[in-house]
């Protein structure tokens, strides 16, 4: 930009030269300006000097760094097949005492559990196995959903013999009659119709409308015969019906509603097997 001005100044100065020549008189002889040639060699470097450029430093701006992000990959552990004979489950199982569905229950194994198997039946499927849940525990399992490995070597167990259920007891019990001695007595007919015998009894007596509740317990079945206890007779054999005497109230329970609670066992002293029922009746 400094080099064009001093070009321009030279110019114009040339020109004023030029023209100082040109408008003097026709008769008189211009006098030859003297210039300073040190001036003029001047003049002429600074206008043929190369203007000095500017560079223009750029801002220091620090580029932002760049974080990767590291891509975490999980890696599943290794599950190590086991060495010993087991089985998993496809469905939830049950284990139990025997190999059939009458044992009693002892455990039940969900899927995705690791079974140690320790015996098979010798025709069934069934195997007998140790408890995940609690390895003091062994049982029989239906193989049904059961899928392993290692099983080749497994023995031949003989099962526990074919479980037979204890025979339970049974009764019916209605409302015979009701009457007064001391107090209200109602009489009641029992009929043993399971396979085993009954000893003891137990009853609770409930007045719904005076909220009154007796109970009597023994070892044998007792009627009453005008206002006198009959003799205890011990048992109640299969098939046998044998009428009983409910504890007494106090209050005449005509036209209420009572109900009668009665346990039967198959030992003295309300023990062995027992079976309860409760009937409703309004004297």
């Amino acid at each position: 930009m400094k080099k064009q001005k001093y070009i321009l100044r030279l110019c114009v100065v040339l020109t004023l030269l030029f023209l100082q020549a040109c408008n003097l008189p026709n008769n008189q002889t211009a006098e030859p300006t003297e210039i300073d040639p040190a001036l003029a060699v001047q003049l002429t470097l600074t206008a043929l000097a190369p203007s000095p450029t500017i560079e223009l430093l750029p801002t220091n701006t620090q580029a932002p760094t760049l974080t990767p992000t590291l891509a975490v990959t999980n890696t599943p552990a290794s599950t190590a097949t086991p060495t010993f004979a087991y089985v998993t489950l496809s469905q939830a199982t049950n284990c139990r005492k025997g190999a059939s569905t009458t044992f009693e229950l002892v455990d039940t194994f969900v899927v995705g559990q690791t079974i140690a198997v320790f015996g098979k039946h010798p025709f069934d499927d069934y195997w007998y196995v140790q408890s995940p849940n609690n390895a003091s525990v062994y049982c029989w399992m239906w193989g049904f959903y059961a899928t392993g490995g290692n099983l080749g070597s497994v023995p031949v167990l003989t099962p526990p013999p074919t479980y037979t259920a204890a025979p339970q007891p049974a009764f019916d019990a209605s409302y015979v009659d009701s009457g007064k001695c001391i107090a209200w007595y109602s009489r009641i007919s029992l009929k043993n119709t399971g396979p085993v015998t009954l000893k003891s009894i137990s009853m609770t007596i409930t007045d719904t409308v005076t909220a009154e509740a007796r109970n009597f317990t023994g070892n044998g079945f007792q009627d009453v015969n005008a206002c006198v206890l009959s003799a205890a007779n011990p048992t109640l054999a299969p098939g046998a019906t044998y009428t009983v005497v409910a504890p007494s109230l106090s209050a005449d329970p005509a036209g209420h509603r009572v109900t009668l609670a009665i346990t039967l066992c198959t030992e003295n002293n309300q023990t062995g097997v027992c079976t309860s029922k409760t009937i409703e009746f309004t004297p």
